[in-house]
């Protein structure tokens, strides 16, 4: 007796592709208006300004903190939709692209995690560390979670070759998200110098890093949600019609 297929759990698709908005608007809330990063302490600011300034937020970033080590984790999952997706782009389980695209949105939690949970640690521990330490803290979670971009460069960089080849008249995702892709790429490079400037465009807190790079990959994971979600359902809409075609196809074949 044949084996037959298993089908497809399109409810979990749809349950991990929604953990994309999930993490936008949560960090967006959590890390960027809660906990003040939105726009960031500068990196000038002296070590005794960074510790009143954990003093003064300190339950903000508390809170804000601790819900984003949480709320890291929906990245991971976030990309393990879109890695289904494109799986149907490549047409099996052993793409490459897609393969790339979840490891990549996988190892991208671990800075921003370890960068959230450095700037808990100052916050919890204010009152006991040295001005110094806070400064450290504060820093090092700046250089974790910006200098890894290459990990999720890659990511992207494999979304957008395969929505690209997306051979359908109406592709699942858009060219115009893959073209935006490539621009997030680009604009992740000048974060490289961040640990050479305290000021200017090229500082963590400035032009280039937070008010462009951030902002655009931000935008890339706005646009990949909704264009994700929109293609679980259109492809779960596409296998019933399939199926109920070969169901009434079998049928007429059993008449004749």
């Amino acid at each position: 007796m044949a084996a037959q297929p298993v089908p497809r759990q399109y409810a979990m698709w749809k349950l991990m592709a929604w953990s994309g908005p999930i993490f936008f608007i949560g960090f967006f809330v959590m890390w960027g208006l809660l906990a003040r990063n939105f726009p960031p302490m500068a990196a000038s600011t002296s070590a005794e300004g960074m510790w009143e300034h954990y003093k003064n937020l300190q339950m903000e970033i508390l809170i804000g903190m601790s819900v984003c080590i949480v709320l890291g984790s929906c990245y991971m999952t976030f990309g393990a939709a879109v890695s289904r997706v494109m799986r149907r782009i490549e047409d099996g389980e052993e793409g490459m692209l897609s393969n790339i695209e979840m490891l990549g949105s996988t190892i991208t939690c671990c800075p921003i995690i370890v960068a959230c949970g450095l700037w808990l640690t100052g916050g919890l521990l204010v009152d006991s560390l040295a001005p110094e330490t806070i400064q450290m803290l504060y820093m090092g979670a700046w250089m974790i979670i910006d200098l890894a971009y290459m990990v999720t460069s890659w990511q992207i960089i494999a979304c957008s070759v395969c929505f690209m080849r997306d051979k359908r008249e109406k592709k699942l995702v858009p060219n115009y998200v893959s073209w935006w892709g490539f621009v997030t790429v680009a604009s992740f490079f000048p974060v490289s110098l961040i640990p050479f400037f305290k000021t200017g465009p090229f500082a963590f807190h400035g032009l280039f890093n937070f008010w462009v790079a951030f902002p655009t990959w931000y935008i890339w994971i706005v646009l990949m949600s909704i264009y994700v979600i929109k293609a679980v359902y259109r492809l779960e809409a596409e296998e019933k019609a399939s199926e109920s075609v070969s169901a009434g196809l079998r049928g007429a074949s059993a008449t004749a």
